[in-house]
């Protein structure tokens, strides 16, 4: 092969490769980026509720289980479609109590934003269905909550080390929310929450979370507490994160940063170096 032609064969690989590489930013890192439509994950809980009485107008604790089960069942203009099934257990008794706990329904969200479509979504529910991506500090975020029905607000805490990797904490802390009411008294509900969330802030992956959650009925002269809901994911649900997160950290770093620069940066070598080429040849020619 002559040299000329050498050149202008790595000149055209060159460009092949740099147009791929600039691809690779613009459309095709987004596209692997998206929530993938096989999406399923079950998350555990384990934690305890204490609930009204009504008899003796005291509390009742008792051990629960939770299960939160999610599962992708396909696409609507867009949107990721997502069963979700919560299922509640008396842990001390082995009674499903999720009839009145549990919860079931279908999500509608945007695979790359992780925002709610309520347009679609079965209960017309806004905000985040889950933490974005590349969080630091005093960041905030609108993210969905059932108990209030509504996105609630949730600001940077810290940024601290949780099993061998770095995470940013962000809390949800609201005060008697209004949350409609007692269905046999009619008196006003109201709910007190705070949520902690760890999150491996380049990815957004949740590693750990907790959450108590205080029911309280307004009497007007008295508010007497309904439900205390103090519940976290279980160590087997962390530990998956936590490898979730790392593993998704390695392959946001190779997909979205390493590839595509190596795309580029060889392209524009094999460029200069075939244009080095053809330059000699001509030279030779005309000497």
């Amino acid at each position: 092969m002559g040299t000329r032609r050498c050149g202008v064969v790595l000149s055209v690989i060159g460009i092949v490769l740099l147009i791929v590489g600039i691809l690779w930013f613009a459309v095709i890192f987004p596209a692997l980026a998206k929530v993938p439509t096989g999406y399923e994950r079950t998350y555990h809980f384990e934690g305890a509720f204490s609930v009204l009485n009504p008899a003796t107008l005291s509390l009742v604790s008792f051990p629960i289980t939770q299960d939160l089960a999610q599962e992708a069942t396909g696409t609507q203009d867009g949107a990721l479609l997502i069963h979700e099934k919560r299922t509640v257990v008396n842990a001390g008794n082995g009674t499903d109590i999720s009839a009145m706990y549990g919860d079931e329904s279908t999500l509608a969200i945007d695979r790359s934003t992780l925002k709610f479509v309520p347009t679609i979504d079965e209960r017309g529910r806004t905000g985040q269905w889950g933490p974005p991506r590349g969080l630091g500090q005093g960041d905030e975020f609108d993210i969905w909550n059932p108990g209030a029905n509504k996105p609630l607000t949730v600001r940077y805490v810290d940024t601290l080390e949780f099993q061998g990797i770095t995470v940013v904490a962000f809390r949800i802390a609201e005060t008697d929310l209004s949350i409609g009411k007692h269905p046999l008294t009619q008196a006003p509900l109201l709910l007190t929450t705070t949520i902690n969330l760890f999150i491996e802030p380049k990815t957004g992956t949740v590693v750990d979370q907790n959450a108590l959650n205080t029911i309280i009925m307004d009497m007007g002269v008295q508010k007497v507490p309904v439900q205390i809901a103090n519940v976290k994911w279980t160590d087997e649900t962390i530990a998956e994160m936590v490898d979730l997160a790392k593993s998704s950290k390695t392959k946001l770093l190779w997909f979205e940063t390493v590839i595509p620069c190596l795309l580029v940066s060889i392209g524009i070598v094999l460029i200069i170096v075939g244009a080095v080429f053809i330059v000699r040849k001509g030279s030779a020619m005309s000497a």
